[in-house]
This record gives C-alpha cells, sequence and structure tokens, in this order.
C-alpha cells in the first residue's frame, strides 16, 4: 500500500510540476527576469475599459456640452440686455434680469412657432403721421407728394388692369398678374422687373388663344421661394420655379371647369388651395407635384380662400357663406352673415382662427372660428356712391399682427387696426390712417414688418369690365409705409406683444408647479 501511495505523489508531483511550467512563457530574450505570466494576461484582458463605461463617459460629455451652451446662450442675454438697459438702477437686480431673461426666452419660443403677435398697427400709424406732418399745409393733390417723396412707387409693365399681386415671405420679389395675359416677377429692393413670366397677349393668325381666355386672376408665391402659382380664366393653374430663371413652367394642373379665381400657400409649406367659379375649391401638394382632392360645398362660384398654419383652408364664395375645411376629418363649418350681408370678395386669415371678409357692398367684417355670427362689421368701410357702399376689392395683412389693409376704389388705401382679444370690449378693428391710390386695388401683399406694401391696380375691377376710373393707370406699386428711421426707433417688433403671452404662459406654469 505505501508503495502505491509513493506512485501516486509521485504523479501528483510531475503533473503539477508540468502545469507550472506550462504557466511560464518564454519570450526568448535571455533574460530570466522579464516574462510574461499566461494568468495574468487573461486578467489583463479582462480590466480593459467596457463598452457601457465609453458611453458612460460619452453621455456625461454630451450632457456637459448641453449645459456649457445653454450657460453661454443666457449670458448673451444677459449681456444684451445689460446693454439695452445701463442707465436702469441696480437695486432689483436679481429678479428683474431674471424675469427679462424668462420673457425673452419664451417671446423666442413663440416665434420659433409661429403663434408670436406683432404689435405692428400703432408704429405704422405714427410713421404715416410724422409723414404727413413733414408735408406742406397747402398741397392740393396729397396722391402727388407721396409720389415726389418717394413713398409711393408706380411701375409701368402691365398693359391692360393688373389683377393679383404675391409677395415671397422675406419680401424680395413679388409676383403681379394682369388682364393682358402677363406675369411678371419683381425685384422689390431694386424696384425693378426682374423677369416675365408670361408674355402679354398680342393678335396674331392662326392662333386659338382669345384675349378673354388667357387672363390672369390670381397669383399666390410659396413661402420657401420655391415656386409661383398662376390661375387663370382658362381654367388652368400654371407652376413656375422662380428659382430656375427662364424656361421655367414646371406644371399645369387641369381640372377646374370655370375661371381660377384665387390661389393660396398654406404658411410655411407647400399645400396650396384653388377657387373657381365652379364652386370647387382643389387641393394640391407641391412638393410632389400632384392633386390630392376636391373640396365641394359652396353653392355658387368661389371668390377667395386663404390659410395660415393650420390645416384648415377658410374660403368665401357668391352664395353669401364664409367657410372652414376641416382636411383631417373630411367636413367643413359654414358662417353666415346674415339677410343683409352681401357675397364677399376676399378673405385673409389674421390667426389660425381669426379672419377678415370684405364684400361687394362695402362691408368689412372680422370672424372667428368658434362663433357662427361676425364679430365684428363696419358698413361702407371705404364710402358709398349714393345709397350703394363700394365693394372691397382687396385685403390683407401682417400673419400674426394686428395690422390690415383694405382696397377699393374710392381713391385710398385704408389702414386698420385688428384687436383680437378674448373679451367682447376687446375685439374688434378701428381706422387708423390711409394712403392716397387711384383706381381700383385688385390686389395687396404686406411686406416683412410692415416696412412697405405692394399693389395691383388699375382702372377696372378684377373680374369684369362694368366700372372704369378713367383717372387712374395699370400700375404695379410699391408704397413705403415706415421708413428706415422708423424701423430703427422700434427695432425689435415683437417686444411690446410678447410680454402678455410670456406673463400668461409664466403664470400658467406657476400654477401647474
Amino acid at each position: 500500500m505505501s508503495g502505491v501511495r509513493r506512485k501516486n505523489a509521485d504523479s501528483r508531483g510531475k503533473f503539477s510540476t508540468s502545469t507550472k511550467r506550462q504557466k511560464t512563457i518564454d519570450l526568448g530574450w535571455n533574460n530570466d527576469d522579464e516574462h510574461i505570466d499566461s494568468d495574468e494576461s487573461e486578467d489583463d484582458e479582462f480590466l480593459e475599459p467596457s463598452l457601457d463605461d465609453e458611453d458612460v463617459e460619452e453621455e456625461e460629455t454630451l450632457d456637459a456640452k448641453k449645459v456649457r451652451l445653454a450657460r453661454e446662450y443666457l449670458k448673451k442675454l444677459e449681456n444684451d440686455d445689460s446693454d439695452d438697459t445701463s442707465s436702469a438702477s441696480s437695486s432689483d437686480d436679481s429678479e428683474t434680469e431674471h424675469d427679462r431673461i424668462g420673457v425673452r426666452l419664451q417671446r423666442e419660443r413663440l416665434k420659433r412657432e409661429g403663434t408670436l403677435e406683432k404689435v405692428v398697427a400703432d408704429k405704422v400709424n405714427k410713421g404715416i403721421a410724422r409723414f404727413r406732418q413733414s408735408l406742406a399745409p397747402s398741397i392740393d393733390n396729397e396722391a402727388k407728394a407721396w409720389i415726389e417723396a418717394g413713398r409711393i412707387n408706380l411701375l409701368r409693365g402691365h398693359d391692360l388692369t393688373p389683377t393679383c399681386v404675391a409677395l415671397q415671405s422675406d419680401g424680395a420679389l413679388a409676383v403681379s398678374g394682369s388682364k393682358d395675359h402677363s406675369v411678371l416677377l419683381w425685384d422689390v429692393e431694386q424696384e425693378k422687373r426682374s423677369l416675365t413670366l408670361c408674355q402679354s397677349w398680342k393678335k396674331s393668325k392662326g392662333s386659338d388663344v382669345s384675349r378673354a381666355g388667357g387672363e390672369v386672376l390670381s397669383v399666390a408665391c410659396s413661402d420657401d421661394g420655391h415656386f409661383a402659382a398662376v390661375g387663370k380664366r382658362d381654367a388652368t393653374v400654371s407652376i413656375f420655379d422662380i428659382r430656375a430663371g427662364k424656361n421655367n413652367l414646371v406644371k399645369t394642373f387641369t381640372g377646374h371647369k370655370g375661371p381660377v379665381t384665387c390661389l393660396a400657400f398654406r404658411t410655411q409649406s407647400l399645400q396650396m388651395f384653388s377657387g373657381s367659379d365652379d364652386r370647387c375649391i382643389r387641393h394640391y401638394n407641391l412638393s410632389e407635384l400632384m392633386y390630392v382632392e376636391t373640396l365641394y360645398g359652396h353653392q355658387f362660384g368661389v371668390t377667395g380662400v386663404d390659410c395660415h398654419r393650420k390645416e384648415r383652408p377658410i374660403s368665401v364664395g357668391r352664395d353669401r357663406t364664409a367657410r372652414a375645411w376641416k382636411l383631417a376629418e373630411d367636413t367643413h363649418l359654414i358662417f353666415r352673415g346674415g339677410a343683409k350681408v352681401s357675397a364677399a370678395d376676399c378673405v385673409r386669415v389674421m390667426k389660425d382662427d381669426w379672419y377678415l371678409t370684405g364684400h361687394d357692398d362695402g362691408c368689412l367684417g372680422l370672424w372667428m372660428t368658434d362663433k357662427k355670427k361676425a364679430v365684428k362689421t363696419i358698413d361702407q368701410a371705404h364710402g358709398s356712391e349714393g345709397c350703394v357702399g363700394r365693394g372691397i376689392c382687396s385685403v390683407s395683412s401682417l400673419r400674426g399682427s394686428d395690422f390690415a389693409m383694405t382696397g377699393s376704389y374710392d381713391g385710398y388705401l385704408r389702414l386698420w387696426k385688428v384687436m383680437m382679444g378674448s373679451t367682447l370690449d376687446t375685439r374688434g378693428f378701428e381706422e387708423i390712417s390711409k394712403v392716397p391710390l387711384a383706381g381700383y386695388v385688385n390686389g395687396i401683399a404686406v411686406g416683412p414688418r410692415a416696412r412697405f406694401c405692394v399693389v395691383a391696380s388699375g382702372q377696372e375691377p378684377k373680374l369684369g369690365r362694368w366700372n372704369r376710373v378713367a383717372k387712374a393707370k395699370n400700375r404695379f406699386g410699391i408704397i413705403q409705409l415706415r421708413s428706415e428711421e422708423d424701423v430703427a426707433e422700434n427695432g425689435d417688433e415683437e417686444e411690446d406683444s410678447a410680454s402678455d403671452e410670456a406673463d400668461s404662459a409664466s403664470e400658467s406654469d406657476s400654477s401647474e408647479d
């Protein structure tokens, strides 16, 4: 038994020495002190940094970067506010500074979302009043004085009456159409014609195009400055690529069975709507250059359509109704003005829930989508001829502001301050000023910050020839509403208007906390 035990012990000793020898690796460097143990190498492999640790470090780096950028932005706001209020007292700096920065951040958020309300009407009125004071009191022809002072610039280009006008969102380019079939692109800053999209009609032998068939009745521009849409009496809608220069006709849509009287793009979108005398509104998607659907509901021809941020266009027609189309729900709301209100010729969306309508009896109406009746109406807004009011041919406004303009043939553009408050006492509008302009004002478009507006004025109304103003001229006009001094004096357009919304938002946030 002792011999067997010795043999087992000897065998265990041999196996143990062999295992120890396997752990030691000789690298052949002739140095007995330097060697690497295999177990230690395995342990070193497990000591390498894991991917989870790298993710944690990366997340911490991103968070630190966000904090750093936020602090830099707040510091920039503090410096700007300190420069603006350098003369203010420093007694309550800790509280007022935080309030000021909070209002500034709230204003930036509202501006980014497109829901910021601008107080512009009073500033435009102040600028025009200052210009009138500079004129001599014995001036008989006020329109001539405006032209000589450079506040009104009437440009040649159309042979017959201009019927419509549209302006890009940045105010750089404008598009106008006329009864002579021509569509012109204007450089507003240089005050000159930039490009001819459609040539004027000329009688030629063998041509099938009649003079009345190709009249341009409506134009519209997309907010990205890419497309210009043209609606004609021949029931077609032509799409032009403004950036392409010449030969820029991209697509011609057919489908309407009557003259295309109105066009509108949805704000910050390539959705477009066209209204026609065939009682239909057609919906297009210009990002794909395709027709989407037809909206039915009007009992007579559609005369105006407009759309703001919501996917809810608003239209008016000869059936004396205004309709708000809910595209997602495939239904619409009907608004009636009553038995005494005539048909509307134009419509303009002020905000998503508020819009203005101009009627052919001279009535100007302010509407809210939550009410079936008009919030406020003014009869004979442009005066009357005998017992009949002059019809309102065009209406426009600065989106998201309290400023609006209307045009007729009484010799003046009328400027309005629109009040869209939360109570009945803070709703309505009032005339603040007027600009002399002879002839039928068939189209108006207001530029950024209400610094200027462009108009299409001529001798005849847009849709017919039942009246004529002989003294007027067929012109595309650029009217300066605010001088550079006025804009510099009131550089921050949204400062006064955003304070109420920012205060209400901060109150709601504090109540939730």
